[in-house]
């Protein structure tokens, strides 16, 4: 489409004002001044633009699929084939309506020689699902620059933004890890980790006798292991309408968050050889209670159910997002959350994924730990704080944490700018002796061992301890937790 716009309105009336005091005055050097703003008139007017056809278009998205919330560069590579200059070439790309430009412009200008290329570049936020990017848009115009020709330039490379929740998740084997598991237990046995040495007995295998001990002592005894053992643990959403909103025009909501920590937690935990089960609470299911549920099991089949679930609440909540639909009542989601705790079998640990902008998840939490079961949560951070009001609702989330952790529960507070892997680590870097003990009628309030034999009391939020509310801020920027 070529457009023609008047650009020369100055030189027109000088060209008039000279001509009319020239022939008023019959003064000859006037009327050839006036000749000289006559020329860019009709130079504009008569000259002629068209976009050259060998202009090209390689647009990249890297990388895709991408989780939600991580920052995906757009880059776009546009190439003069033809064998004429371009001397003015304007350039915008067609992004996504519902995507966020965090850095960068998707729009440019160059001028163009004969195979020359220019590149655009800028960085875009994920959002849960597909979206297509439109055909860019390229403007030329003319040495006379009245004349404009607008078009969309044929692109190659990717056409799209894919996010998925899955998309940084690690695959786990064909047939899972063994159900033997990767946490320690106080009680030793087969393994391979020497534990201590104890009295030998008639009935112990020959491999497990300690023959250096009975070399310089002359006396047998048995070699004891540490025993590695499997967890339960149920992953809990909080999907409640209320959990569906933004940190700005873009984002990702706190339910997609949510979905996607648990996703990355469920892909984890199975892979090192545990029983996952899933709860999704505040929305209407099919499950009991309205809640939607998943049996905790292992394996392949497990991680597709649970991956399928999960992206149906991704789904609702990226689609619901702008729309007016009324809050979940509060005793509906009081409901949900006992009927997780009737559900969950007596030896599993819960894991609950939510915001936290309200009471209902404290409630929640003070619930499950009030009957003995050891609780995790993983609260993404979407509290804007460079206003006011931001500051304020960050207090008071702040405080509702504070609350979660004096129960007992490990509370992780995913902060803006921490990778979700790092996270997960945090979260669930604590050993099974609690839950082993638990298995076997011990206490649930005893610290436990952490990760490497350390001592660690944040699983049950022992006084002074500093992890039990976890920042977790010391890494690149991306988007995750925004």
């Amino acid at each position: 489409m070529i457009d023609r716009r008047v650009r020369w309105r100055g030189a027109i009336a000088a060209t008039i004002a000279l001509t009319v005091a020239g022939v008023a005055d019959g003064n000859p050097v006037l009327l050839l001044g006036a000749v000289i703003p006559l020329v860019f008139v009709a130079y504009g007017s008569l000259s002629r633009v068209r976009v050259p056809a060998d202009l090209v278009a390689t647009r990249s998205v890297t990388p895709t699929p991408a989780p939600p919330g991580q920052p995906v560069t757009v880059t776009l590579e546009v190439t003069n084939g033809s064998d004429r200059t371009i001397t003015d070439l304007r350039i915008a790309d067609g992004v996504p309506a519902s995507i966020a430009v965090l850095e960068g412009s998707p729009r440019a200008g160059a001028t163009l020689e004969p195979g020359d290329s220019h590149t655009v570049e800028y960085v875009v936020v994920a959002r849960h699902g597909e979206y297509d990017f439109e055909p860019p848009q390229c403007r030329v115009r003319g040495l006379g620059v009245s004349a404009t020709a607008t078009t969309t330039l044929p692109v190659s490379g990717d056409r799209a933004l894919v996010c998925r929740l899955a998309a940084d998740a690690p695959p786990i084997e064909a047939d899972g890890s063994t159900r033997v598991g990767q946490l320690t237990t106080d009680e030793p046995g087969t393994g391979i980790s020497f534990h201590s040495i104890r009295e030998y007995h008639r009935d112990d295998p020959a491999d497990r006798i300690d023959w250096r001990h009975y070399a310089k002592r002359g006396t047998l005894a048995t070699v004891n292991y540490d025993r590695h053992v499997s967890a339960t643990v149920v992953l809990v959403v909080d999907a409640r309408p209320a959990n569906r909103v933004v940190a700005g025009r873009g984002r990702p909501t706190a339910v997609e968050y949510g979905a996607y920590a648990a996703t990355r937690a469920l892909s984890d935990l199975l892979d090192h050889g545990h029983d996952v089960g899933i709860a999704v609470i505040g929305t209407d299911g099919p499950g009991p209670a309205g809640c939607r549920w998943l049996e905790p099991a292992n394996g392949p089949a497990q991680r597709r159910r649970a991956l399928d679930l999960l992206r149906r609440v991704a789904d609702e909540a990226a689609a619901d997002r702008d729309s007016s639909a009324p809050r979940a009542a509060g005793g509906r989601t009081r409901r949900q959350v006992r009927k997780v705790l009737e559900l969950a079998p007596t030896t599993a640990q819960v894991a609950l994924f939510s915001p936290v902008l309200d009471g209902p998840p404290v409630a929640a939490v003070e619930t499950w730990r009030g009957a003995g079961l050891p609780v995790v949560l993983l609260s993404p951070d979407i509290v804007p704080s460079n206003t006011v009001s931001g500051q304020f609702e960050q207090t008071r989330r702040r405080t509702r944490l504070a609350r979660c952790q004096a129960t007992g529960a490990r509370t992780v507070d995913w902060r803006r700018g921490t990778p979700l892997p790092v996270v997960i680590e945090q979260a669930f870097a604590v050993d099974a002796r609690l839950s082993s003990r638990r298995s076997t009628g011990g206490s649930a309030g005893n610290s436990s061992t952490g990760v490497g034999g350390r001592r660690d009391s944040s699983w049950n939020g022992g006084p002074g301890d500093g992890a039990g509310s976890t920042p977790a801020d010391g890494s690149q920027r991306w988007g995750g937790g925004e």
